[in-house]
């Protein structure tokens, strides 16, 4: 449906429905992440009403809504105007930008909070009324894949009075108009943008999204940036410390790196136009162009004996210090201090230690709720005096109920596995661990 518009023939593609297959594989996984935390927390599907949960509702939760409801309103008047290719195509961005790769990698740790918290059930209720009006809109185009969500989602959680028996009996859905804000979308694509730009950064710099920086700085190159009170979300999505937005055309503390132009010292030294170039060659590049940015002529020495230059002498180049690598979005540029304390350090290596044993969870096919023994050995004591900073951390992260780390540790566990992290060797096993 999505391939060609409906008056068009149809042109076949595996490769095309292989796309499909993977971005419904995708939706069904987004489906699949959000129902075992809201049955294991008993949530009731008939409390979701968002009107009950408006106060706790965080910034990325009310543009997520807003975004859905965009989706209604512009997937009903396509239908309206038969042009379902359209259709199919704003639904699979919708899916796999906003929801996929971004809500859920946001709304994520919310739904690990143990207690009854409003913040972890205004995420429910978001997720739910995200995923319900799209199985609904979907319905037309993947009419089983929706009724098997549906069923779980809707009657599995609401079963009751006013509840449709199939997907296929419902009203269409309505855009909820209220909930949309355009303003507070655009400001989410800007800091998806700037999001894009700080990996970049990131990988010029040699330090992986597990790790924490201490700093973004975003340097604007003409009009003021404003991100709406979404500072949280891009620390977040950057692993950021700190945030930092500077006036437009401002930017970072710079290396200054300065180089002679040799055709304009030559005419007017001659013969002493060596002696110059080595006297640019010593001098600070910062005091040269503080003194040229004064108006005047700056003063260089050689060998005991001073030159004046002039601009033309000279070019001075900014360049951004080897610790913050940057990279460009449409409104500027973006900067990334990757420079490494003991404190973000210890955090990359636990974020790397709970990310394999998260992989060996999944390789025991145990349950989000299952609490776990783990023992991890890491030949390494300096690595080990940096992780067992964060060693509390590190086992309420992967549900470990008992928690072992040191140095030539005997190994036990139904999985054990060594693992390269950063070049050490770490030997990890665990097994399931049951409660007396």
């Amino acid at each position: 449906l999505g391939a060609n518009a409906p008056w068009e023939d149809l042109h076949f593609s595996w490769e095309a429905v292989e796309n499909t297959a993977r971005m419904l594989n995708i939706y069904w996984n987004a489906y699949r992440f959000a129902l075992p935390y809201m049955v294991l927390d008993g949530f009731d599907a008939k409390r979701s009403d968002l009107s009950a949960w408006e106060k706790s509702l965080r910034p990325e939760d009310r543009w997520i809504l807003s975004r859905v409801n965009s989706l209604v309103a512009d997937v009903t008047a396509e239908m309206e105007g038969y042009q379902l290719h359209r259709i199919v195509r704003s639904i699979s961005d919708f899916i796999l930008e906003d929801l996929s790769r971004w809500y859920i990698q946001l709304v994520r740790p919310r739904t690990w909070i143990e207690q009854d918290d409003p913040d972890k059930l205004a995420a429910y209720a978001t997720i739910y009324e995200v995923l319900v009006k799209l199985c609904k809109i979907m319905a037309p185009f993947t009419p089983f894949l929706s009724e098997s969500i549906y069923q779980n989602l809707v009657v599995g959680l609401a079963e009751g009075e006013g509840v449709a028996a199939s997907v296929h009996m419902c009203d269409w859905p309505q855009a909820d108009f209220s909930r949309i804000d355009r303003r507070l979308e655009e400001s989410m694509a800007l800091v998806r943008e700037v999001a894009m730009a700080a990996s970049n950064a990131r990988q010029k710099g040699g330090r992986k999204l597990r790790w924490p920086v201490s700093e973004i700085v975003i340097a604007p190159a003409k009009e003021a940036l404003d991100l709406d009170g979404l500072e949280s979300v891009l620390k977040g999505q950057t692993n950021a410390k700190k945030i930092t937005v500077l006036s437009p055309g401002e930017k970072p503390r710079m290396e200054l790196e300065m180089s002679p132009v040799h055709r304009n010292i030559g005419p007017v030294y001659k013969g002493e136009a060596r002696a110059v170039v080595a006297a640019i060659a010593e001098a600070d590049p910062a005091g040269v162009k503080s003194q040229l940015d004064g108006g005047c002529e700056a003063t260089v020495s050689h060998a005991g004996k001073e030159y004046k230059i002039t601009p033309e002498m000279v070019q001075i180049k900014e360049i951004a210090p080897q610790n913050m690598p940057a990279a460009e979005f449409s409104r500027g540029f973006v900067y990334v201090d990757v420079t490494l304390t003991a404190d973000l350090e210890a955090e990359g290596y636990a974020r790397e230690i709970i990310r394999r044993i998260q992989d060996m969870r999944k390789e025991l096919d145990l349950r989000v709720e299952d609490s776990i023994r783990a023992v991890v050995d890491i030949e390494s004591k300096p690595i080990l005096d940096l992780a067992l900073k964060l060693k509390d951390y590190i086992a309420g992260e992967v549900r470990a109920s008992d928690f072992q780390m040191g140095l030539g540790l005997p190994l036990r566990g139904k999985l054990v596995k060594d693992w390269d992290i950063e070049g050490v060797c770490v030997r990890i096993g665990i097994d399931l661990h049951e409660q007396p």
